[in-house]
């Protein structure tokens, strides 16, 4: 139930966001609107206030802003040429009209970004020490647990979170690591031809975590226990641990069984039990196994971000999740990556709302954020049927002096619309065979 919320909730702020920039463009610029609508036919309610049927409709998927004598995909070529019509307003409010979902978009997620910023702060990882190598990229390289990372192409770096933006920064490219093993500097490489099969985009290493208590899930285990944050977990089930890959290793052993666990809490112990809750993972040999999990998140260096640094993180988290986007489209294109591995579908972010649901409340409006900057991205692209495309026409009819005619706009319209609904298709499949294999 929870899972279906979260669903329902993503893309309706995504979608009532995106409507209410063009609906308030619109009246702002004196066009009249005759339906807002949040989701798809069949409609469930509306309600008609002043000179707009305001509804809500049975697929959450999408919405639609509905102006008067605007000629679009939907085939409407109804203009009549009154004063209050779309397309009877000058070029520069049309391009107002059409970009504003856009730009709602984009505040958004500068907005979310921002409030996340501001008030949980910086989360740094203090050290570049390695906890746990994967399989995957890093058994490539060669990492091996206890390997301190001192720099990346030359780059110091003095915590985790410069280790992972640099390698971000440098996918498709060759990658030198500086490490110090056993007192020792070795020079390890990651080669950029790695980066085309699958998963060579992630170095697949977890850094070395103490065992300590960073955010607890109140709905999980660990927050029905009570523990909180900055607890030192010091065993479990009757054996000492000291770091947060032992722990784990423990958790996942015991799914749906009580086991005890003993903890620090500024220096005074503290002892109880505890039933890991049961989730299904997948493992090497592509089989189903149950796993126990208590919903708790790695411990983070804090630090406090005023207001102008919040908003100038806002706008770079922003910028740089639409830029990864345009990076991993381009990965597409070029056949450098496949399409299964970066585009996802309205199935994969409703997978992934539920599980930043189950995550909790700030996983969940980052993935607010990072959908609506994308979302920001594509629809500008100058593809017929998206706002990118209206934009397109209005930018040659600018130039021009005078649109292009009605029939050659539904043309290419309806061209573009087939096209829109194949990828939808296509997306859908790979979300499909994602979900499935």
């Amino acid at each position: 139930m929870l899972n279906i919320v979260a669903i329902i909730f993503v893309f309706s702020v995504l979608v009532i966001i995106h409507e209410l920039g063009h609906f308030l463009a619109a009246r702002w610029m004196g066009v009249r609107v005759d339906k807002f609508s949040i989701g798809f036919p069949p409609t469930i309610y509306s309600r008609k206030i002043g000179q707009t049927e305001f509804s809500i409709s049975a697929i959450p998927l999408g919405g639609f802003v509905k102006m008067a004598g605007f000629i679009d995909e939907s085939m409407d070529t109804e203009a009549t040429g009154a004063e209050d019509e779309f397309s009877s307003k000058p070029v520069w409010k049309r391009i107002v009209i059409i970009t504003a979902g856009v730009v709602m978009n984009l505040l958004l997620a500068v907005l979310i970004m921002t409030m996340l910023n501001f008030f949980q702060g910086e989360r740094i990882i203090p050290n570049t020490t390695v906890g746990q190598v994967e399989a995957g990229i890093a058994q490539k390289v060669g990492f091996q647990e206890n390997d301190e990372i001192l720099a990346i192409n030359g780059q110091s770096v003095n915590n985790w979170n410069q280790i992972q933006e640099i390698f971000i920064d440098n996918l498709n490219r060759d990658i030198t690591f500086t490490v110090l093993r056993n007192g020792q500097e070795v020079t390890l490489a990651y080669n950029k031809e790695w980066f085309k099969s699958e998963g060579g985009e992630r170095l697949n290493l977890v850094p070395k975590f103490p065992a300590k208590v960073g955010d607890v899930n109140t709905g999980m285990p660990a927050g029905e226990l009570g523990l909180q944050r900055g607890d030192v977990i010091t065993s479990l089930a009757g054996k000492e641990i000291s770091d947060w890959k032992q722990m784990t290793e423990i958790i996942r052993q015991y799914p749906g069984e009580e086991i005890s666990v003993t903890w620090l809490r500024d220096g005074k112990q503290m002892e109880g039990t505890i039933a890991p809750q049961v989730f299904e993972e997948k493992n090497e040999d592509d089989e189903t196994i149950e796993v126990g999990k208590i919903g708790i998140g790695y411990y983070y260096e804090h630090r406090d971000v005023g207001p102008f640094t919040a908003i100038k993180n806002g706008v770079i988290n922003t910028i740089d999740l639409i830029g990864l986007n345009i990076r991993g489209l381009w990965w597409v294109i070029s056949g450098t990556k496949s399409a299964q591995e970066i585009l996802g579908g309205p199935i994969m972010i409703a997978k992934m709302a539920g599980d930043a649901a189950q995550a909790g409340w700030t996983y969940l409006w980052y993935l607010i954020a990072a959908l609506s900057a994308i979302l920001a991205f594509f629809n500008i692209l100058p593809i017929p049927a998206l706002d990118g495309g209206h934009l397109f026409f209005l930018v040659i009819e600018g130039v021009m002096g005078k649109p292009l005619p009605v029939s050659t706009r539904l043309r290419i319209q309806q061209i573009g619309m087939a096209i829109l609904l194949t990828l939808i298709i296509f997306i859908i499949y790979i979300d499909l065979r994602r979900l499935l294999f």
